[in-house]
């Protein structure tokens, strides 16, 4: 699940918006590449908790191994390189789940009310994490919600973004292209599986 999922996940357990910022500080960290410590804050600390047990129990859904194991396929009946589409059946998934949660106002107000809290909770092992994140979460507060996400061609260009410097898992043009057509077939499957995802989620 992607950070914005996370929020609104998170949203389901407390109002409070530490609660919601610590359910996506791990997601931040791995953007930041940092490594986050312990949360001063309870609230935070909670949220941290809450991102493992909800990846944990999203990862191991049937429908969802099922969405990323077709979503796979397809971008192999596409010829999409080996490594950016096992990548992409991942993320992708996650990232048009969050193209269907975005669509609900409390999520995306969760989100923004998440984003605005004081940072200074949160602690990190790398000294030259503050400042990287500080630069984050000015960046994320200032764009808003990710509506983009509504649209699966935006997502490819994020895919784009988030692989373009691992060198095994970068894709070509031609597998952006490739990408990108089974990202908008595929766009239909995640509507309707969502709500089964997310009551497969509620405690």
């Amino acid at each position: 699940m992607n950070f914005f999922g996370h929020a609104a996940v998170a949203s389901w357990q407390s109002p409070a918006p530490g609660v919601v910022l610590g359910a996506m500080l791990p997601d931040f960290a791995t953007m930041i590449r940092a490594r986050l410590g312990d949360a001063a804050d309870e609230d935070v600390a909670a949220g941290i908790a809450h991102h493992h047990a909800t990846d944990a129990a999203f990862h191991g859904l049937p429908v969802v191994l099922g969405l990323m194991r077709e979503l796979d396929q397809r971008l192999a009946a596409l010829e999409c390189a080996r490594g950016p589409r096992r990548a992409v059946a991942h993320i992708g998934v996650e990232l048009l789940l969050d193209g269907v949660l975005v669509e609900e106002t409390a999520y995306r107000d969760a989100y923004a009310a998440g984003l605005a809290v004081d940072p200074s909770g949160v602690r990190w092992r790398d000294d030259d994490a503050v400042p990287r994140f500080d630069t984050l979460l000015a960046r994320l507060r200032s764009y808003g919600a990710p509506e983009d996400l509504r649209r699966p061609h935006a997502i490819t260009q994020r895919l784009q973004r988030i692989l373009g410097h691992r060198p095994l898992l970068a894709p070509s043009p031609a597998d952006l292209a490739a990408i990108d057509k089974a990202l908008a077939a595929f766009k239909s499957r995640v509507d309707v599986a969502a709500d089964t995802i997310l009551r497969a989620l509620r405690p």
